[in-house]
């Protein structure tokens, strides 16, 4: 009498299973544990992959590249000091420092705690602006005139 490879119990009827990437000739408890393959070798479950979709990346939203400067004149503005904000926001003062010296990119939470507080937007839609050249040449910036480059 064969017995199942995965759990060694004695059956009459085996399955051959994918489970975690190995094929298998397993009783139907066991089976149940993977993908049952049929006599040709192919899965009957399939796995659908999700398409993103173009629009969510045309729609992303990047930080301010002066992301520190607005936080700094927004807490200045209503004459609030570090500590006061970093209470209020339930964060450590030294977090609200490096992100007003721009050490410390906010995460997409903080940022909109920082928004909510001080009514300022951090993140915004990436768009790609007209750059003015030496040359007096107005075209559509290339990553070359955005991206810097790090050694």
């Amino acid at each position: 009498m064969p017995s199942c490879e995965l759990c060694g119990k004695d059956t009459d009827s085996l399955k051959k299973a994918k489970i975690e990437g190995a094929t298998l000739k397993v009783c139907d408890s066991c089976a149940e544990m993977g993908e049952t393959m049929d006599s040709g070798g192919k899965s009957k479950k399939t796995k659908k992959k999700k398409k993103k979709s173009r629009s969510s990346k045309r729609n992303r939203k990047t930080l301010a590249p002066n992301y520190g400067d607005i936080v700094k004149q927004a807490r200045e503005d209503e004459k609030l000091s570090i500590t006061e904000v970093a209470d209020d926001l339930n964060e450590k003062e030294s977090v609200i420092k490096k992100i007003e010296g721009e050490d410390l990119k906010p995460d997409k939470s903080l940022a909109s705690k920082l928004s909510k507080k001080f009514d300022i937007d951090l993140y915004t839609n990436a768009e790609v602006s007209n750059v003015d050249t030496e040359s007096g040449d107005t075209r559509k910036a290339t990553l070359g005139d955005v991206a810097e480059v790090k050694d």
